[in-house]
């Protein structure tokens, strides 16, 4: 892709010394950190349907317009910072590298369901052929950047579990635009590696089965009284003796529960405790709804 090309031979150089960067792009960039700061430290808490976080799982939003607070680990607010950072290095560095920015932090809006649905992509970018394209900027930790965006990774493999909506996301802004989803450039925060992962060229029937689902979660919460059922249970722990399966008698959260921020809603006896079926010396602590046996 050339540019991912352009992006990475000026990275290269910069570490040689060999560019240089204009006053006002540093203005800008400056800007963009002060935006995040406010954005972050004086968050409101109101809730609103937005193309951002729509493709979440909708318990977690009905719960969210319920007025039930999300907790949060103290760290979160770094994760959050660090990507819009990220975020605005990545375009600054793309920009510098001469790559066609279309558009930047573009609000858009459509309507679902007989409501307006506002959201903000990241970047509108005109590829080697000339074609607009949506993409949207991630950062991503070593394992979900080698395993989930690139490797054996990519778009199918964001698309078969995708707990915070990123595919329907690009859809949605893509279909505000009428332009196709490009898809996402990706930062590894342990290495500094960039990737283009692109959405495939034939998404217009993924687009239509995405649009049919966001005009179900919309209706659903727009719902004055709806029911709320937890969607998900919990699973039986196993392990193996001799290729056969044998149950511990414990039963774990299934993982988008246990990265959940109303879990303690839903869970409300769940356990963090080592993984009793780990042989690993420390063994790494996962949650558990049911613990009966606390070692094999």
């Amino acid at each position: 892709m050339l540019n991912l090309l352009k992006i990475q031979d000026y990275m290269q150089k910069a570490t040689r010394g060999e560019v240089t960067i204009s006053p006002s792009a540093i203005e800008d960039f400056a800007q963009e950190c002060k935006d995040s700061v406010d954005r972050q430290l004086n968050k409101k808490r109101e809730f609103s349907i937005r193309m951002s976080g729509l493709g979440r799982p909708l318990c977690q939003q009905l719960l969210d317009r319920q007025g039930i607070k999300e907790e949060m680990d103290y760290n979160a607010l770094f994760r959050f910072m660090f990507g819009d950072l990220v975020e605005s290095v990545v375009v600054l560095i793309m920009e510098q590298a001469d790559v066609e920015i279309i558009d930047k932090q573009k609000s858009v809006e459509l309507e679902i369901a007989g409501k307006k649905i506002t959201g903000t992509l990241d970047l509108i970018v005109r590829d080697e052929s000339g074609t607009d394209k949506v993409w949207d900027v991630k950062s991503a930790s070593e394992w979900a950047y080698k395993f989930k965006y690139t490797g054996y990774g990519g778009y199918d493999k964001i698309k078969e579990e995708d707990p915070f909506g990123y595919v329907m996301q690009g859809h949605l802004y893509g279909e505000a635009t009428g332009l196709p989803f490009g898809g996402w450039i990706v930062v590894n925060k342990s290495s500094g590696e960039i990737a283009m992962v692109e959405a495939p060229e034939w998404q217009e029937e993924d687009r239509k089965e995405y649009m049919k689902d966001a005009e179900v979660r919309v209706k659903r919460l727009l719902d004055p009284n709806p029911d709320f059922v937890k969607p998900f249970k919990s699973e039986f722990e196993t392990y193996k003796v001799k290729g056969e399966q044998i149950r511990t008698g414990n039963k774990t959260l299934p993982k988008i529960c246990s990265m959940c921020g109303y879990r303690s809603h839903c869970w409300s006896k769940a356990q963090l405790h080592p993984k009793v079926t780990s042989k690993a010396k420390t063994a790494p602590k996962i949650w558990y709804d049911v613990l009966k046996k606390k070692e094999l």
